[in-house]
Formats: structure tokens, sequence, C-alpha cells
């Protein structure tokens, strides 16, 4: 919300000179119209403010359609995404302008977080995360992706191998987990046991 003040204060800034070029300029040369002056005015800064200007629409306005949220469902169930009910809650502080974080309220075993992702002009895709309490450590999720109306599925679960051995001879220590790309059958199975 800062960026929003300081990008608010340049424009301010801005506007508040150009008045008082025009009169500084108008005192100097009182033969010049006034109609001339703000074109000079415009001539010396019209790029400051088209790069204002842009900035301040990417801040307030972009992205453009960020409507995602409970009111979404019908289109959900048609897309077949994972809808969203009245005990999610969107967790403000995580959520930022191009990304909103969902949470179940009070997750034991399932669904339990949706991520969205936006673009400029609307929802690039939407992320859906569960958990198996029978199967600890492990996550799976999917991923609809708005741009080619396509799923993946991925899982992540712990390494059974933490050491390896390099061609050098060396030890080398492995990530706690692993993540996969799975089929949807595979995913199915680990949210439906």
């Amino acid at each position: 919300m800062n960026g929003h003040y300081f990008f608010f204060g340049i424009l301010m800034i801005f506007l508040i000179s150009m008045p008082i070029f025009l009169i500084w300029n108008w005192n100097k040369e009182r033969k010049a119209p006034l109609k001339d002056l703000f074109k000079k005015y415009w001539k010396k800064n019209k790029a400051y403010f088209y790069i204002i200007l842009s900035i301040i629409i990417s801040e307030f306005f972009i992205p453009l359609n960020t409507n995602h949220g409970l009111e979404f469902n019908s289109e959900r169930e048609k897309l077949g995404i994972p809808k969203l009910t009245t005990d999610w809650k969107k967790n403000e502080t995580q959520s930022g302008k191009y990304t909103t974080y969902w949470w179940k309220s009070k997750p034991t075993s399932g669904h339990f977080k949706k991520v969205i992702e936006y673009g400029i002009l609307n929802a690039k895709s939407e992320t859906d995360y569960y958990k198996n309490e029978k199967r600890k450590g492990t996550f799976a999720w999917s991923k609809y992706n708005y741009g080619n109306n396509t799923f993946e599925y991925f899982i992540e679960k712990p390494n059974d191998k933490s050491t390896s051995i390099t061609k050098t001879g060396k030890l080398k220590s492995e990530k706690p987990t692993i993540i996969e790309t799975i089929e949807k059958l595979e995913f199915e199975k680990y949210i439906t046991k």
C-alpha cells in the first residue's frame, strides 16, 4: 500500500508543478498566450507524465479481473476445478497483487489450500493442495492452467535417500523431499485413500 502513496505523491507533484511552471513563464513572457505555455510545458514533460500515469495504472488497476473467490464456483464446476466453500478464508497477509491464498479454516485431511495466480487481464492458474493424514509428510496438488485449459498433477514426498555419492566419490546431501509430476489416476488415488 505504501507504493500507492508514493506514486500518488509523484503524480501530485507533477500536477502541482504544471501551474507553477505556467505562471512562472507567463510572468516572464507576458505576450505568450497561456495555451502556448501549456503546449511548451507538455512538450517538455509528456514522457514523465506517461511514465507516471502507466505506473499508477499498473499499481491500481492491474490485474483487471481478480474476481475468483466464492462467486466463481459455478465456473470452477464447469471447468472441473475444486470449489471453495464458506469455511474457506482468504489470507490477506499471504495474498498479494498477483496471487490470492485461500485456506480451509480447520484442515485435517484432504483439500486444505488454494492458490490463484493472476496475470494482467485475468487468472493464469489455480492450484489446489491436498494432504493425507495416513501418509505423513506427503502432499499432492493439482494445477489448472487457464491459458490452455489443462491440469497438471504433482506429489511431494519424503526422500528416503538422504545422501548419495557423486562421480568423484564425494558424499552429497540430498533434499529432504522429492517433487514428482504424476498422472491423474495416481493423484486421485492419493486424495481418495
